[in-house]
């Protein structure tokens, strides 16, 4: 599946929060001095951030040659700020880098900054410290300054480059008699094991190959080992010819859930079970396929993001 881009702009706001301010006008001979206390805060609300993502999407013009497509979920790849500006790096990295977690969260630094500032006999004046805000998202920038009064606040454009998200929609489940015929494209095990899932016991070899949709309705949001006496007319035995229970693989896609499986890895463990803490860099482990008969722990691992549907297009 070709990966797709899309370019949509955002609109946010730059304001500068005062970090210290001195009226020394009253005093013609007196300095006043002071050092700061800098907080860096990155904020992301994800759900409120895909929200209007996809607005903005259904609202923004599409071209003739590259448009959105309705059912699909977009993520983003890069960000840039339109026009000038001294702060458009640090805006770009900072909103990039935070709104890439795709969760909820709140980060804070402080750091107090060895700086001494004056005030003259006579003047006025105060620290500034930049702060970013977009729909879904209140950052803090490094970026600091001095002036006489507290700056207005202003707009700032970012076009915010979004590739079209692939989702798992199914698992196929594939039979050969011979290891050489496996398919090429079959699920990996994380640490390059026996991709086998029938391996030691006999039968069929067994391999799985993901299918992907860009579809957020067809998204899979749960995966169950279901290990049973009796077939089942609704799945395909992932213990085809060996001795023992049926496994199958059943799937749930609510389509109320917007939590949905990305991406798969087979993790296989000779000796111990593993537990989701153990999988790094997923975030739902199912049970072991393998329960009931010896051999190696075998688990299938996911990756999971929250997505959104665009509902419409504007041409």
């Amino acid at each position: 599946m070709a990966t797709k881009y899309i370019e949509v702009p955002i609109t946010g706001k730059l304001r500068w929060e005062t970090i210290w301010y001195h009226d020394n006008s009253t005093n013609p001979q007196g300095w006043q001095k002071d050092e700061y206390e800098k907080k860096i805060v990155r904020s992301l609300r994800i759900s409120q951030f895909n929200e209007s993502t996809r607005t903005r999407i259904e609202d923004t013009k599409q071209s003739s040659s590259v448009s959105a497509t309705v059912g699909a979920s977009y993520g983003p790849v890069s960000a840039s700020v339109t026009g000038s500006h001294s702060a458009s790096k640090e805006i770009t990295d900072t909103y990039i880098g935070t709104i890439r977690q795709q969760k909820d969260v709140t980060i804070e630094v402080t750091t107090t900054e060895k700086h001494t500032y004056f005030v003259g006999p006579g003047g006025k004046g105060g620290l500034y410290q930049a702060y970013f805000s977009a729909p879904g998202i209140d950052v803090s920038l490094q970026q600091v300054q001095t002036l006489p009064a507290q700056p207005e606040a202003e707009e700032i454009q970012i076009i915010l480059k979004m590739q079209e998200l692939k989702f798992l929609s199914d698992i196929q489940v594939i039979y050969t008699d011979n290891v050489n015929d496996k398919p090429w494209d079959t699920i990996r095990e994380v640490t390059g094991q026996n991709e086998d899932i029938n391996s030691g016991f006999g039968g069929k070899y067994v391999w799985l190959k993901p299918i992907y949709t860009n579809q957020v309705s067809q998204a899979i949001t749960d995966c169950r080992i279901r290990i049973q006496d009796d077939a089942w007319s609704g799945g395909t035995d992932l213990a085809k010819g060996a001795k023992g229970k049926f496994r199958y693989l059943q799937f749930n896609k609510d389509t109320n859930n917007d939590r949905k499986y990305t991406d798969v890895k087979l993790l296989r463990s000779a000796g111990k079970p593993l537990s989701l803490s153990e999988a790094k860099g997923f975030d739902f482990l199912t049970t072991d396929i393998n329960k009931d008969r010896k051999g190696d722990f075998l688990y299938l691992a996911f990756q999971v993001r929250e997505a959104f549907a665009v509902e419409r297009i504007t041409t």
